[in-house]
């Protein structure tokens, strides 16, 4: 297959021609494209991560657990916060620009050798285009094992085309209802579809009426399924600096994490499950300790600066938010915040809200670049309707805005920047 030569800048425009948020049912499009690219997600294992809160986080330590043993490996994540380039790993180290450009112009002339066939006026999707490029630069960079990110469900979405190995779900929430369900029950099985016959499914800790059905899930299938807090236990003081960890083969001790936040204990011992249960048998415990302890995750409770201290947190929905405050609730004791927020529209802005203000002393409402994003007047109306809210500054551009917060904030106050991904997108790339 070979592409016809065209600059970064071209193939750029190629990429943002592609609709973004597209969800379209049925993976007959993807599925022709990986098979004009020569099927290349067979050249190697794969672990599949799905679920609403967490994925990242989860596939960045099954990553580095894996290269630890020795394994080249590759991750797919999303979304990126700077460039698309960064959702594509080897080993921890995403693509350069320019290799993503190369590799992406390829997969364009497949692309349009398949929507030739498609009916007239349907094209392949962005993530779709994306999810295949990156299948095929883990073949080209000869990895062993690829952990792949869903980007939205499971059932139907673009990275269900591969066949898992090992198949986490990290956790569930109301997310994306017009597309998933409306109910916790129908968007785990959308995203526990990917659990294939005699599948070997690990979870995060669930509910328990939510832990009955993907357990009778299993059932039906034939496929072995395991818990966080049931069969992997994290034993942890939230005050300490290292926790433990009893896995299915054995006990991982006083480890230690880069990133910030108790849930991520959580999300380690989850990829700590999936990799004992990928290689059937205990790890090193050593390995264990040094790959948990040296993986880190932007934009999740990511510490910016010191002063004053500044955290980038890209919790994006109410169980996110929720977690990222009893977070800095054991981090930060009794310090206040200044928070700076965007919200996308689709969210539930309110419950977020909810759980971010009571925390803060002042609240800049913003507006991002994604074309989703409420206003920053539509976010101080919701403030506005909250008892004993915040002060609330509105100002819709968010380098103006986290400006303003830092000129404010006192000794004792936290910059949290929150609310959307691509919010910490829109302020990292003004860092970089």
């Amino acid at each position: 297959m070979t592409a016809t030569p065209q600059s970064i800048g071209e193939v750029w425009q190629y990429i943002n021609s592609l609709e973004r948020l597209g969800w379209k049912l049925g993976l007959d499009r993807v599925a022709k494209l990986i098979e004009v690219l020569g099927n290349p997600h067979k050249a190697y294992r794969t672990i599949h991560v799905v679920g609403t809160n967490g994925k990242t986080s989860t596939t960045r330590f099954i990553s580095a657990l894996l290269e630890k043993r020795g394994l080249r490996v590759g991750a797919y994540v999303s979304p990126h916060l700077v460039s698309l380039a960064e959702r594509q790993l080897v080993n921890s180290v995403p693509s350069t620009e320019q290799e993503f450009c190369a590799l992406v112009a390829r997969v364009r002339v497949a692309a349009d050798e398949v929507e030739r066939e498609l009916p007239e006026g349907e094209r392949l999707t962005q993530f779709e285009v994306l999810t295949a490029a990156a299948l095929l630069h883990f073949k080209e960079s000869g990895c062993e094992v690829a952990v792949i990110e869903a980007g939205l469900g499971g059932r139907l979405d673009a990275t269900a085309v591969i066949s898992s190995d090992v198949q986490v779900i990290t956790s569930i929430g109301l997310e994306h209802t017009e597309l998933l369900g409306a109910t916790t029950s129908a968007i785990l099985r959308e995203k526990a579809a990917v659990i294939p016959l005699g599948g070997h499914a690990v979870a995060g800790a669930l509910d328990e009426g939510l832990k009955a059905e993907l357990r009778d899930i299993c059932t039906d299938r034939g496929a072995e399924c395991r818990f966080v807090g049931d069969d992997i236990v994290v034993l942890s003081d939230p005050r300490a600096e290292s926790f433990d960890v009893f896995g299915l083969f054995a006990c991982y001790t006083e480890i230690k994490l880069a990133v910030l936040g108790s849930y991520q204990r959580a999300n380690a011992a989850l990829a700590v499950g999936a990799v004992e249960m990928f290689c059937g048998e205990e790890l090193d415990a050593g390995q264990v300790r040094a790959a948990l302890a040296g993986t880190k995750v932007p934009g999740r409770l990511e510490v910016i600066g010191h002063q004053p201290l500044c955290i980038f947190d890209g919790s994006h929905n109410p169980c996110g938010m929720e977690e990222t405050m009893r977070s800095l609730d054991q981090l930060l004791e009794r310090r206040r915040l200044i928070a700076v927020v965007s919200i996308l529209r689709d969210k539930e802005s309110e419950k977020m809200l909810e759980a971010l203000a009571p925390r803060c002393d002042i609240v800049f409402v913003t507006q991002s670049s994604s074309p989703r994003a409420l206003t920053a007047d539509e976010l101080a109306q919701i403030l506005s309707g909250l008892e004993d809210g915040p002060e609330v500054f509105v100002d819709p551009d968010p380098r103006s805005a986290i400006l303003s917060a830092y000129r404010l904030a006192t000794s004792n106050q936290v910059v949290l920047v929150t609310g959307s991904l691509t919010l910490i997108a829109d302020l990292s790339r003004e860092l970089t």
